[in-house]
């Protein structure tokens, strides 16, 4: 990964966390779809923020270019 890919991944890491985190704590009502959403987004943003820093592909990187 280059600097420019490893940035963004973690900027992006962060944000997919932060929505995640957001989706489970600061709701009112939680729901199966928050819980399950949250879940999801939390683990993906951890994922790229691990990703960045070691400099491997994430989860998402999987799924290919999109168009």
């Amino acid at each position: 990964m280059r600097k420019v890919e490893r940035a963004f991944s973690a900027v992006f890491g962060f944000f997919l966390l932060g929505v995640g985190v957001y989706a489970l704590l600061l709701r009112q009502a939680l729901t199966p779809w928050h819980i399950g959403g949250g879940i999801v987004l939390a683990l993906f943003g951890g994922n790229m923020l691990l990703a960045s820093y070691r400099g491997k592909p994430s989860w998402l990187s999987w799924i290919g270019p999109l168009p």
